[in-house]
């Protein structure tokens, strides 16, 4: 399929999701307290973007989609930080973001290439040696 129809296909999904989601969380919202279905939780999503459009793409539709906001991206270690409103669980949640990206990627990019996401969990350390630093060295911050 060429590039121009892959980007009106993808577009069309999303409107269809964009819908889905807007009739999930009004459905929700008029739901009587126990009979809500809302389980909020916050998920790291592992990604395959790696330009700056595509990183602004994928994280602005996810916040545009309702019930789903992007928290923050790391763009070092190639994951992205997602709040959702109704997750039943994690795997669930990644998988569709998961989706929705290999979407806009194979609709941006005019050659789709590689879209393999990180497989193992970073190790991320505080600025500087990595080292925790004392009490004492904390103190004086932000004063």
């Amino acid at each position: 399929m060429s590039w121009p129809f892959r980007i009106i296909g993808f577009l069309l999904w999303y409107a269809k999701e964009f819908l889905l989601a807007n009739i999930s969380v009004t459905a929700d919202v008029l739901r009587p307290r126990r009979r809500m279905k809302m389980r909020p939780a916050i998920v790291a999503v592992p990604a395959a973007s790696q330009t700056d459009s595509e990183w602004t793409l994928i994280s602005s539709l996810i916040t545009l989609t309702p019930g789903t906001l992007t928290i923050t991206i790391s763009r070092e270690h190639g994951i992205l930080y997602v709040h959702g409103m109704f997750v039943d669980s994690r795997e669930q949640l990644v998988a569709e973001i998961q989706e929705m990206e290999d979407r806009l990627l194979h609709a941006m990019r005019r050659v789709p290439g590689d879209l393999s996401r990180p497989t193992e969990r970073p190790v991320v350390r505080p600025p500087g040696d990595g080292a925790p630093r004392p009490p004492s060295a904390r103190a004086g911050e932000g004063a």
